[in-house]
């Protein structure tokens, strides 16, 4: 048996940046930091919605790193999904 937990960070582009930190979370949605995704099975990042690439960013701790050419137009939401996947022995 296995259970699955998400946990999501939101932010919205200022059309300027490509790093963002616990700061630029969004109060009232989600989190307002940016786990370490050591500690999760899986992170995934959407921006406007499409899932993106592993090769396009970088997450640590607290900080969110744009790797690709284009920045997003301001006002797209950005999310990070950090998932637990654990498995547990059926007794």
């Amino acid at each position: 048996m296995c259970r699955a937990s998400s946990t999501l960070f939101y932010t919205v582009s200022d059309g300027k940046k490509r790093i963002y930190h616990n700061s630029d979370g969004i109060k009232g949605y989600g989190l307002t930091r940016i786990l370490d995704p050591a500690l999760f099975s899986l992170t995934n990042v959407f921006i406007n919605g499409v899932l993106q690439p592993g090769s396009l960013y970088r997450v640590r701790k607290g900080r969110l790193l744009l790797l690709s050419e284009d920045i997003p137009t301001k006002g797209v939401p950005i999310i990070i999904q950090f998932i637990r996947i654990t498995v547990f022995e059926r007794r």
